[in-house]
């Protein structure tokens, strides 16, 4: 199961512009694991507004969560925790 966040987050980038570590309620998250994650999404759908890149991460403390990119912002969002 998840959890639906979508809260922004403070996120630092490694050598390879994928997240190192992540600050989420006052508590930084050091990341050992991350992979980007692509959803499936309809065909017609990539033609209105394409979807931002997501990061599946799992991190020290055990928490396994979705990061991505909100360009529009220019924040980092914490979408979903999962259990």
């Amino acid at each position: 199961m998840t959890k639906l966040y979508r809260s922004p987050v403070q996120v630092e980038l490694d050598a390879n512009k994928q997240p190192k570590r992540f600050r989420w309620l006052g508590r930084w998250y050091r990341i050992f694991n991350c992979a980007v994650y692509e959803e499936a999404q309809y065909w017609w759908s990539r033609f209105r507004e394409p979807e931002p890149v997501r990061y599946r991460c799992e991190t020290y403390q055990g928490l396994v969560c979705d990061l991505y990119y909100e360009k529009a912002p220019g924040t980092w969002i914490l979408e979903r925790v999962w259990d």
